[in-house]
């Protein structure tokens, strides 16, 4: 016998996995859902308009509380956030719960750990697994709806609307609250991290990576400092191999998916000073400042490793698929003095790796070396 949530006692076994619960979500709405839900679509346009305002984060997670009562009906909801200094998920807000005593829910639960896990809303009833049937009848409900909160594209919290309905929710439900959740996302950003407004004109709104705009700009920026400081600056264009044939396979949801889940781990042990940006598509670029060709070759191999040993989830978690990534790289000033040298020898050096073979790295500078001795 094993503890479950709130201190009851529940055997290891369970009746099916977590997995059957999570929801793949993509970052589109069907005209349909659009029509026949526009007062919902609507509250997710306020909430992108109320982003600019300067709010603590327990109000911010209030408010999305309070969205989502107008979005779908929960008779009981529960709010946790990461806390850095405590290293764990604290209740920060939630509704109708007052009479359950607040240490059971002061620290998590089972519905927590899996959104947090596959990163993915659930839909959660009773009858089909023990830990889950344990927490529902705790917190007297039939069905729940999870939905993860990211900070900089990590879950960071969940919302868990609860209701004493079977199959309250469903998933049109799920897929409106993850948009609510991925717009919310710049503002919880801000408010956790106590930093300047991000703008969500510069965040894409499907992988949670700075744009194209932003990229321009910054590296703009970059270049300048460059100068200034007499220092090195490494630009990598980095593409998904046969990323379409995945997507013809499996569909743009799970291609969607992908994408955020790689855009995850570019994001992965990079520098603070570094920027990572969707460039479009399935093509990414990634700013390393004070960084020389020896280092962004560094830096491109450990990616391209990262990726080729990753496993990717192609529709559900029982369905994985590997992927690879080619990399082109350049380096201001030895490969180019100007911004827009700079961009098109990166893609110069990536459309290099992919014609000789693919989930390869190529340095510009080792790509105009042989040119100039066929030459």
């Amino acid at each position: 016998m094993t503890t479950g949530p709130i201190g009851k006692d529940i055997d290891a076994y369970d009746s099916c996995p977590p997995e059957r619960f999570v929801v793949e979500v993509f970052s589109e709405l069907p005209a349909a859902v659009v029509e026949e839900r526009w007062q919902h679509v609507n509250v997710i346009l306020r909430l992108s308009i109320l982003s600019g305002l300067q709010m603590e984060l327990e109000a911010t997670l209030n408010l999305l509380c309070d969205l989502a009562g107008e979005m779908v009906s929960y008779e009981r909801a529960i709010l946790y956030f990461w806390d850095e200094s405590k290293e764990q998920a604290l209740l920060c807000a939630m509704r109708n719960l007052e009479d359950l005593p607040h240490e059971d829910l002061a620290r998590g639960n089972i519905l927590n750990f899996w959104a947090t896990k596959y990163s993915r809303p659930l839909l959660v009833w009773q009858g089909h697994n023990l830990q889950a049937d344990a927490f529902l009848g705790a917190v007297q409900a039939s069905s729940a709806l999870v939905i993860p909160l990211f900070v900089s594209n990590r879950v960071m919290g969940t919302m868990q609307l609860f209701s004493s309905k079977p199959q309250a929710f469903n998933f049109v439900d799920a897929q409106l609250l993850w948009i609510l959740s991925l717009v919310a996302e710049n503002q919880l950003t801000r408010e956790y991290a106590n930093e300047g407004l991000i703008r969500f004109a510069f965040t894409d709104f499907l992988t949670g990576l700075k744009t194209r705009g932003y990229f321009e700009q910054q590296l703009d920026a970059e270049i300048k400092r460059s100068e200034r400081k007499k220092q090195k600056l490494a630009l990598l264009m980095i593409d998904i191999d046969f990323f379409k044939q995945l997507n013809d396979q499996y569909g743009h949801h799970v291609g969607d998916q992908i994408l955020r889940d790689v855009a995850s781990l570019l994001m992965k042990d990079m520098r603070e000073v570094d920027t990572v940006a969707r460039y479009g598509g399935e093509e990414f670029v990634i700013i390393l400042p004070e960084t020389n060709s020896e280092g962004a070759m560094f830096v491109a191999q450990r990616l391209r490793r990262t990726m080729e040993q990753a496993r990717f989830f192609a529709g559900s978690p029982r369905s994985v698929e590997h992927l690879t990534i080619s990399i082109g790289i350049s380096v201001f000033d030895d490969d180019a003095q100007f911004k827009r040298a700079l961009i098109e020898n990166a893609d110069g050096a990536l459309y290099a790796a992919k014609k000789s073979g693919r989930n390869k790295v190529v340095l510009y500078s080792d790509l105009a070396s042989r040119q100039r001795e066929v030459s």
